[in-house]
């Protein structure tokens, strides 16, 4: 654990915050123990964030144990994989209630001295393992849509849970042959929501907001996943002595699949030498601080006992021999769990067990239960295999096994960690929403890209016109005289006369052309009798008006005439000659106003009379 002296100064620095003294370090710029408060526009900055993730999110894992609150803080590296790049360990009288406001405030400050500003930590803790049922179902292949529904019912049927009180949650793992059949295999769980509400509302009464809420397996597994331990592709396990309790976790293929509690632990322990000192020294009662001090004599040689102190001259190997009951007793039950994974549940023999502690560890007892158990025993000790830095460096071997469980909380990303306050419901719904927002984006980035094909393609219309313009100015300039608008007016007049004159003759020669044009597309066997012409008066000296305009379109022919032949194919000759007279450039509209079948020299003749518009039309 930590050195007695270095907690009493790092809680008095707090506790100094928290009443309001102004020290040194507070001038120079650090951070106030209240919450800061945010603009407007950093408000609007937060929330822009969340559409628009920082790059730079610190993420930070809260272990609030017995006596201490454990701090990590990680950042995510360029391969991925988290970075440790800060810590701390805060002792606390553990006697303090944890929802008592000197408790809030102690927290509430350290938070703040490893966060900053929190709005760029993700918060990640922890609820008892104790709390929450975990299985694992197996599936059969079924449609992506179906599979939630799939899982929510067998995990019914194993949990046996209510919605109304319980969050319920689950990880697809990995896929599985069981007796032949494809299968899934899913690890399902749920927690009592009381007792997630009860640790959201220790962290909202302080401002806090928390991103997760796992548990201390799940954390270990973050460890696993992040490669930060070599869990290999057999079967590993953890276990943890706490105070009151152990507990056994098996991990496959850095995959949590069994976690059992045991009610067997460091205060074992401690009872164990107080039974022991009551037997051989009779009415001498031992307090259970003594008893404490006298075990954890056992693991470091800084807390030796001194001549003072009750058990003084005890050998290591005595101290052992006392405990030896206990932890055959965790032994035991360790070794029950394990067979009951091998046997009863048909899974690979466990390969490794990283034993962890609230203290640190005692070799021969990680020996013993290694000895006992058949298996080989390691140290849970992640920052062993990660490259030396300034943070590493300065954390001794006592700190780094406590900070396991914070640096395991640190680890986790909804991606990879169960989180009992975002749950699969909750996750679907990011996902509507990401997708909306990516489908908004690629429309905005469509929008843009043809308002800038458009920018460009009008850049390169006026740079064209721009050029053009520039040659006919020059072309202009070699004009001698130039052009002017009295120039340029005259030639007007002087065309706009030539072209009434030119409708002038055309006017007085219409019939002449009237009738050379008819003459010479009717045909042998149609006799014309008569061709009366209709044309416009002449106007020279007046110009021609809309009204004028509209009498010259009234211009017209009208023929009459007879149509020799065969009976038969008189009307089809008159369709013909109709034809070609509409063929004709100079009339159109041509239309019949009567015909009909008469006798004209012995023969059926037949008789027509039509009219046709003179001019284009």
């Amino acid at each position: 654990m930590v050195d007695k002296k270095d907690d009493i100064n790092s809680t008095e620095k707090l506790l100094n915050v928290i009443r309001g003294k102004k020290e040194e370090d507070a001038a120079k710029g650090k951070q106030s123990d209240s919450l800061p408060e945010y603009s407007t526009a950093q408000k609007i900055s937060k929330r822009l964030s969340n559409f628009f993730p920082a790059r730079d999110n610190y993420t930070v894992g809260v272990d609030i144990g017995h006596e201490f609150i454990y701090l990590a803080k990680t950042i995510s590296s360029s391969d991925g994989n988290p970075r440790l790049i800060d810590q701390k360990i805060i002792k606390y009288d553990g006697k303090t209630d944890k929802e008592s406001p000197e408790f809030n405030s102690l927290l509430k400050a350290s938070l703040l001295s490893i966060c900053g500003d929190p709005a760029n930590c993700n918060i990640w803790t922890s609820i008892s393992a104790g709390e929450v049922n975990m299985q694992h179902v197996k599936i059969p292949p079924v449609q992506k849509k179906q599979m939630e529904n799939a899982v929510y019912w067998a995990a019914k049927k194993e949990l046996s849970f209510d919605e109304k009180e319980y969050v319920f949650d689950y990880e697809l793992q990995e896929d599985i042959i069981d007796q032949g059949i494809p299968k899934h295999s899913v690890m399902v769980y749920s927690a009592p929501k009381a007792e997630i509400e009860k640790i959201r509302t220790v962290f909202s009464n302080i401002g806090i907001s928390l991103s997760g809420i796992t548990i201390l397996p799940f954390a270990i597994q973050n460890i696993f996943r992040a490669k930060w331990l070599p869990s290999g592709e057999g079967t590993t396990a953890t276990l943890f002595i706490g105070h009151e309790f152990s507990r056994i976790s098996i991990y496959k293929k850095n995959n949590l699949v069994m976690t059992r509690g045991i009610k067997t632990g460091i205060d074992s322990m401690i009872d164990a030498i107080t039974e022991s000192f009551i037997e051989k020294k009779g009415a001498l009662r031992l307090e259970k601080v003594e008893a404490a001090k006298i075990l954890f004599s056992l693991v470091s040689a800084d807390k030796a006992l001194s001549p003072t102190d009750n058990g003084f001259g005890l050998k290591e190997d005595e101290i052992f021999k006392i405990i030896i009951p206990v932890i055959d007793r965790l032994t035991r039950q360790v070794e029950r769990t394990i067979e009951h994974y091998t046997t009863a549940i048909g899974q690979e023999r466990v390969e490794k067990i990283y034993i962890s502690s609230v203290m640190n560890i005692y070799d021969p007892i990680s020996s013993y239960i290694g000895d006992q158990l058949g298996v080989k025993m390691e140290a849970f000790d992640p920052l062993k295999n990660q490259a030396a830095s300034q943070i590493t460096e300065l954390i001794s071997p006592a700190d780094r096994m406590a900070l396991v469980p914070a640096m395991g909380l640190s680890f986790s990303r909804n991606q990879i960690t169960p989180n009992l306050i975002f749950t699969y419901k909750q996750k679907n719904k990011e996902i509507s929403i990401k997708r909306m927002n990516r489908g908004i984006i690629a429309a905005f980035a469509a929008a843009l890209i043809v308002c800038i094909a458009t920018i460009v393609y009008q850049g390169v219309d006026a740079f064209a016109l721009n050029k053009q313009k520039v040659n006919l100015k020059r072309e202009i300039a070699l004009f001698n005289p130039l052009i002017s608008k009295d120039s340029v007016t005259k030639l007007a007049d002087e065309v706009k006369m030539q072209r009434k004159i030119s409708r002038q003759y055309a006017q007085r020669y219409v019939g002449m052309a009237v009738i050379g044009e008819v003459a010479t597309l009717t045909p042998e066997n149609i006799r014309l009798n008569n061709l009366k012409i209709v044309t416009s008066p002449i106007s020279v000296v007046k110009e021609k008006t809309d009204k004028t305009a509209k009498e010259e379109t009234t211009e017209g022919v009208t023929l009459e005439g007879i149509i020799t032949g065969e009976r038969n194919m008189l009307d089809s000759y008159l369709a013909q000659y109709i034809m070609k007279l509409n063929n004709s450039p100079m009339l159109h509209q041509v239309s019949v106003l009567k015909n009909s079948i008469v006798n004209f020299k012995k023969n059926d003749v037949l008789h027509f009379t039509m009219s046709a518009k003179i001019g284009k039309q």
